[in-house]
């Protein structure tokens, strides 16, 4: 029997994590018998520090995300190697611990740390298995493993340019995009709303951080539906039942994916901040991202790689429903958008081949 250690970082819910989950379902659906174990590094090491982390994550980016941004691009993406050698300090004898604890036939990276870790390992003798990076954002961080990864999952071709500048033989890569859950399906059939009243799903209030938390809810014309993703956000799901708003409904936690599949179907636009997973699940659905204020790292490059490929359009928050109108009233630009989201999703590789291909080579 196979088994596989699946590696994001930290415990709050994050692309990391959802990631992982997708990879899981993959693999289970390919075989069954594959025993899949995921695990925190930082919990596994220590679980208060790891909530002590959590916590000055979520307010950093918060309340201070400027600062928060210069620290990520100082660590991030710099070529200093001091920064491995501390997280070596602190995990390295952990990770050690846990793969020869697990004992899997592979391992499969979905944050930057435990990949540069296993990287490590590899390079020094002291590991053999394979590993798989799968990034999460449409950006590679200076702290990822590289040399000594066997499959890199890239989320774009310029991801793949990218890995080959530093060293990866064209090989070992293969551009899924940043794998969602089976159960998020490719839209079938039916033609994009032409007239009011158009769908905006509103996304980014999960964590109680970023844009969502200033758009002024009051103000609207009747020409668009807007259904909010509150999440585990309680207070933003209260205030805006309080509201009682015809054209504005908020929407709880959503555990099951095949109705999170069914709600994607009924959108013309997505208004959200710029996170990896978001991204793909609205280019695997062909659904329009328009872009709240992005959090400070990694979130800032996804916005720069989605406006460059012109995948998405920026919204005015001052100016909300006039920048979605101007854009969904649009025919042009509309059919513009969908055409860079169809052509991003063809040029894709099948992850399913993908990953069958390197479960075979250890079978």
């Amino acid at each position: 029997m196979m088994k596989i250690l699946l590696l994001p970082f930290l415990q709050f819910p994050s692309g990391h994590h959802q990631t992982a989950d997708a990879i899981s379902a993959y693999l289970k659906e390919i075989d069954a018998s594959v025993t899949i174990k995921k695990v925190d590094i930082f919990s596994y090491t220590s679980p208060l520090a790891e909530q002590l982390t959590s916590y000055f994550y979520l307010t950093a980016i918060k309340r201070a995300p400027s600062f928060y941004s210069r620290i990520y691009q100082n660590n991030a993406c710099s070529k200093e190697d001091q920064r491995l050698s501390f997280y070596e300090l602190i995990f390295l004898k952990s990770i050690k611990k846990l793969i020869k604890q697990e004992n899997p036939d592979m391992i499969i990276c979905t944050h930057c740390l435990p990949s540069s870790l296993v990287n490590l390992l590899k390079k020094e003798g002291q590991l053999s298995v394979p590993v798989m990076n799968v990034y999460t954002d449409y950006f590679i961080n200076s702290i990822w493993g590289l040399d000594q990864i066997d499959v890199h999952l890239a989320p774009s071709r310029s991801s793949k340019h990218f890995l080959m500048s530093q060293g990866v033989t064209p090989e070992k890569i293969a551009v899924t995009g940043i794998p969602v859950h089976p159960l998020i399906t490719p839209k079938v059939g039916g033609t994009a709303r032409q007239s009011p009243p158009y769908h905006v799903l509103v996304s980014g209030g999960n964590l109680g951080v970023g844009a969502i938390e200033r758009i002024n809810f009051t103000s609207f014309s009747g020409k668009i539906n807007y259904f909010v993703l509150c999440g585990k956000n309680e207070q933003l799901y209260k205030r805006i039942e309080q509201m009682d708003h015809p054209f504005l409904q908020p929407i709880s936690y959503i555990s099951s994916r095949e109705e999170m599949n069914r709600l994607y179907e009924q959108m013309d636009i997505m208004l959200s901040k710029p996170g990896g997973v978001t991204i793909s699940e609205c280019i695997r659905k062909g659904i329009p991202l328009c872009l709240l204020d992005t959090l400070p790292g990694p979130e800032e490059r996804n916005e720069q790689f989605l406006m460059e490929e012109n995948l998405a359009i920026k919204a005015n928050l001052d100016e909300l429903e006039n920048s979605l109108l101007d854009f969904l009233e649009n025919s042009t630009e509309r059919h513009k958008i969908q055409q860079s989201l169809s052509n991003h999703l063809k040029d894709q590789d099948n992850i399913e081949t993908i990953l069958t291909d390197s479960l075979k080579k250890r079978l």
